[in-house]
């Protein structure tokens, strides 16, 4: 068995392959303080992994943490992917490779090995929300970072008098008579014409593909078609590490 995880900024990821199959995704929010806790808790159930493959964005400190707990438990060291200009039929676009985030690298693998026959729009709707879009050849074209909901609903209540953060979602299409109902729909709208956008100029004949946490709030109010993988980061790892 192989352990594959995706470290994200706010949530840790995971999923085993099993005889070539992809298990279900699971996942845990975590912090720096108790990470090493987190893990016992969640990892320690899993039977031994021949290997560990990770996706990590969240820092050396991260990395550090997590590498000493799985060679403490696991006596592996685990594999920490870096993006390249070129690997499994993708080329990077960035002018600077090492540049473009891991999950949105393997990301982009992940729906290269789908074989969809046309180019694709990659949406990740986690702490950040980033677009990229991908030939159907396996070029990169390029993409653009948004602060997600939660850092920009963050943000106004940081900044701003008397606004105090929310975790309600938006449920309908409205306007707000309320500052929390104002703030929840206007970053979720902000997301929203951001995606629409960026579709549009595309002059709609990519397929649209959504990731991340988040993408449960928007997507019910995309007017475009579109697919829903929750865990491409984890395919795009599995196909790296085959």
């Amino acid at each position: 068995m192989i352990l594959l995880v995706d470290i994200g900024n706010s949530a840790i990821k995971w999923a085993e392959v099993r005889q070539n199959n992809l298990t279900v995704q699971k996942s845990t929010l975590y912090n720096l303080v108790d990470l090493e806790q987190i893990l016992t808790r969640v990892w320690l159930p899993i039977n031994k992994p021949e290997a560990v493959w990770i996706s990590n964005v969240a820092g050396p400190r991260i990395e550090a943490i997590i590498t000493s707990w799985v060679d403490k438990r696991w006596k592996c060291y685990p594999n920490f992917v870096k993006t390249v200009s070129y690997q499994c039929g993708v080329k990077n676009g960035y002018k600077k490779p090492e540049q473009l985030g891991i999950d949105r690298w393997l990301a982009l693998i992940g729906v290269y090995g789908l074989g969809i026959e046309s180019s694709c729009v990659i949406v990740d709707c986690g702490t950040a929300v980033t677009i990229d879009v991908l030939r159907v050849d396996g070029q990169h074209l390029g993409g653009v970072i948004a602060p997600g909901l939660k850092m920009m609903q963050t943000a106004l209540a940081q900044n701003t008098h008397k606004l105090t953060h929310s975790n309600q979602h938006l449920t309908k299409f409205s306007l707000a008579n309320e500052t929390n109902d104002g703030i929840i729909m206007g970053t979720s709208y902000a997301v929203l014409g951001l995606l629409e956008y960026v579709t549009n100029k595309l002059n709609g004949r990519s397929k649209l593909i959504l990731t991340g946490g988040d993408t449960v709030v928007i997507k019910p109010f995309l007017s475009k078609t579109h697919q829903y993988i929750p865990d491409l980061v984890l395919q795009g790892l599995k196909t790296v590490s085959s």
